[in-house]
């Protein structure tokens, strides 16, 4: 399917008729948060750029980890080839990409995405110096392994055009999130064109593209934790939910009181 079309059919799917806002480019936006590849700041290959076999051969490693300690220590090892200015050029790429979308939407999604670089990376130095933690003896999270060999094969396709530096370090974080952390790539709150989110309820991640993205190419849906939502994730749907089973209590409540 072509990822356009994909797209048309998503946001159909998902979006709200009539509430467009003037100015809005959904096609975009959508992309850029589904399609790795079109938020990724592409910088020419040159100094300081990661050589493909040391991202192949580094995924090799993070593909045969047994514990979720060990792939956290592989990929910290990573990371520490890159600094602060890295994450900002990671940042200020995506602010270049959606400095065209309305800016409410803009600085919601610019919020997100800074939780996904910035607090991505502070909690994975932090999880790593802290020596022994809770879990990290359990096994990654599943569809770690398939994860690593598509993230080598990502970036050798970027690596014939542009440096994939800054690719690696995206994957690098998100695989921490997915399958150390167990969480979505894309943080809770993350916002889709016509206004539905990534949320979690009662332990459950939802996200209302879930199984809507498996062909996208090297897109990180099909490994993330989130499951597809039932019903519209909006964010005033909390409130209902929560109004929905406090009504589901007191009529279990009253269907089993024997007094």
């Amino acid at each position: 399917m072509q990822f356009r079309v994909f797209l048309n059919r998503l946001l159909r799917l998902i979006g709200r008729g009539g509430r467009s806002e003037p100015g809005a480019d959904p096609d975009d936006a959508c992309a850029l948060i589904i399609d790795p590849f079109a938020g990724d700041p592409g910088e020419e290959v040159g100094e300081g750029s990661i050589p493909v076999d040391a991202i192949r051969a580094a995924c090799r490693r993070m593909h045969g980890a047994a514990t979720k300690g060990e792939l956290l220590r592989i990929a910290a090892s990573e990371v520490a080839a890159f600094d602060l200015r890295d994450l900002e050029a990671m940042n200020a790429g995506f602010e270049r990409k959606v400095a065209n979308l309305p800016p409410d939407y803009r600085d919601r999604l610019l919020a997100s995405v800074r939780e996904e670089i910035f607090s991505a990376h502070h909690r994975l130095v932090l999880l790593s110096r802290n020596g022994s933690n809770p879990g990290m003896d359990e096994p990654p999270g599943p569809g770690h392994q398939t994860y690593w060999a598509m993230v080598a094969e990502a970036c050798t396709a970027k690596a014939r055009e542009k440096d994939p530096k800054y690719l690696y370090l995206k994957y690098l974080l998100s695989g921490f999130t997915m399958f150390v952390l167990k969480e979505p790539a894309h943080p809770v709150g993350t916002p889709f064109p016509g206004g539905q989110i990534v949320d979690e309820w009662e332990g459950t991640y939802l996200c209302p593209v879930r199984d809507k993205a498996d062909d996208v190419a090297f897109a990180l849906c099909p490994y993330c934790p989130a499951v597809q939502s039932v019903e519209p994730t909006y964010p005033e749907m909390r409130a209902h939910r929560q109004k929905r089973r406090r009504q589901e209590c007191l009529e279990n409540y009253w269907t089993n009181y024997k007094g």
